[in-house]
């Protein structure tokens, strides 16, 4: 039987920043202080596409933690590559992030969302798994909406945008 190398901490965040990833913004209504609340994420991804399902994870530690794994609805806002400022203000513990941020109200599940991202999603939380210091939440998609323009992307502790490579 072989050993299990454990990796060091440090080594282990150098691997997750090799990996680039879009920038949502991930919001909920607090209803006990009627408070829009959220974090921003690089893990959204979409899970599924019957039943359209998508995914993310959130630090327990997270100032917005309970509110968002207690939510039974969610929105994320696929930010565009103008919207730095945006992913700054949410990436930020204890701020009135909705104070400098404009939020819209989602159209079907009344969810705050970021005005102006490039795309929304609206959910209803599906299942929540524990794993390790996050949690992954499920959300199915009751609505969702794109338009064009360049994302927001995330590698290095850098934010930057997409650029394609030159030919077919």
């Amino acid at each position: 039987m072989s050993s299990v190398r454990t990796i060091s901490s440090d080594d282990y965040r150098r691997v997750g920043r090799a990996a680039a990833g879009s920038v949502s913004v991930v919001t909920t209504l607090d209803r006990g202080c009627n408070a829009v609340v959220g974090l921003t994420v690089s893990s959204f991804v979409t899970l599924s596409f019957e039943p359209p399902l998508v995914m993310f994870a959130i630090q327990h530690d997270a100032n917005s933690y309970r509110s968002v794994v207690s939510s039974e609805t969610f929105g994320v806002s696929v930010l565009d590559a103008q919207q730095v400022h945006v992913a700054r203000c949410f990436a930020v513990k204890g701020a009135d992030k909705a104070a400098t941020v404009e939020i819209e109200t989602g159209q079907v599940l009344a969810v705050p969302l970021i005005a102006r991202a490039l795309a929304h999603v609206e959910c209803r939380t599906s299942q929540i798994h524990i794993s390790g210091d996050h949690a992954i939440v499920v959300g199915m998609v009751e609505a969702a909406r794109a338009r064009d323009g360049d994302p927001l992307l995330y590698f290095a502790r850098q934010y930057g945008t997409f650029v394609p490579l030159a030919g077919p």
